[in-house]
């Protein structure tokens, strides 16, 4: 499956239509997922860390296999290996250097640098370039105190394949009375930021609020084929708490 991160910052809004939620009627031999919802650095918030992160790998790089600090003998850097985007994810990476982006980012004196409830996460899916190159974004998220989502399966009562008012394939949820009441909170003190959906610690899409979402009933946009939107929503069932 293809998600295009850029493309998919796209307004949340209730759908709810006063139905009682239903089970997708394609639950079979499905893999569980565990989604969860987290608010998000946007680039610009953590610039002055980034530039303290890539200052670090840039001066100790050359070290790297001296010291065992766990970082690639590339003296090209973070910047170089990172393609920013400045917008609401920190950048792309192509695939081939994902491992050596995570190991830099995973460095004890690198993690210093950036605010302490920073986590890293890449996308779900994979952007793929005219030339076969694939990529994926990544993403700052912010982990709640106690390194547990504000809303995850545990909230969550139905998910199902529909369709949204531009005819394109999404995933249909519903929350129970806790998730809906989170959800609110954290969209009203969301407006014009962008929130992560994960599924199994990858960005499914980070749409950007519009404005409060009540009612706990919520559509998530993805590129989704049919197939992929039915998938998904049966798995995302399977995984509640």
């Amino acid at each position: 499956m293809k998600i295009f991160p850029i493309l998919m910052l796209l307004a949340l809004f209730s759908c709810g239509n006063g139905n009682e939620p239903q089970k997708p009627p394609y639950l079979k031999n499905v893999k569980p997922v565990n989604l969860q919802f987290f608010e998000t650095y946007s680039f610009s918030e953590i610039f002055p860390s980034w530039e303290n992160a890539c200052k670090w790998v840039h001066e100790h790089d050359s070290l790297a296999t001296e010291q065992n600090l766990g970082l690639t003998e590339n003296p090209r850097g973070l910047n170089a290996l990172v393609r920013l985007n400045g917008n609401f994810m920190v950048g792309y990476v192509y695939e081939e250097n994902m491992h050596q982006v995570a190991e830099m980012l995973a460095n004890p004196e690198v993690k210093k640098a950036f605010p302490a409830n920073l986590q890293f996460r890449w996308s779900y899916g994979v952007e793929e370039e005219e030339n076969g190159h694939k990529m994926y974004a990544l993403y700052a998220i912010k982990m709640p105190s106690g390194n547990e989502a504000k809303i995850d399966g545990r909230h969550i009562m139905s998910a199902n394949a529909a369709k949204s008012y531009t005819g394109q394939p999404v995933i249909r949820i519903a929350m129970n009375q806790q998730g809906s009441h989170a959800w609110k909170t954290m969209t009203t003190d969301n407006v014009g930021k962008a929130i992560a959906i994960v599924i199994d610690d990858h960005v499914l899409t980070c749409p950007v609020v519009n404005g409060a979402i009540t009612g706990g009933e919520t559509e998530i946009s993805g590129n989704f084929t049919v197939k992929e939107a039915e998938e998904l929503a049966a798995s995302i069932y399977a995984g509640r708490k």
